[in-house]
């Protein structure tokens, strides 16, 4: 049986992989004794920006397709260096003005 390699458990590594040292470990256990000030904090929102530019949620729309229909818009994203979604968000904005 193979042996499992475990981390040091005197070593501790942020999830970006740096390694924190002693003197790291200090400030960040006294930053956290002393506590905060909640009026410093920052507001995040999270989840992805809206598409519309302004604040608030885009709709989500769920649609499946044959296997042939997705490899035709991932070759046309792949080719313009886009995702699929742009390129389903296109193809339906340029239908909607056809009609």
């Amino acid at each position: 049986m193979a042996a499992v390699k475990r981390p040091d458990p005197t070593s501790f590594t942020t999830k970006s992989g740096t390694e924190l040292t002693t003197d790291d470990e200090k400030r960040l256990q006294d930053e956290a004794e002393a506590g905060f000030d909640p009026a410093t904090l920052i507001r995040r929102h999270a989840g992805r920006p809206s598409l519309t530019g302004h604040a608030g949620h885009s709709t989500r729309v769920d649609l499946r397709v044959d296997d042939e229909t997705f490899a035709a818009i991932r070759r046309i994203a792949d080719r313009s260096d886009r995702n699929v979604s742009d390129v389903v968000r296109e193809a339906i904005h340029q239908y909607l003005e056809a009609i």
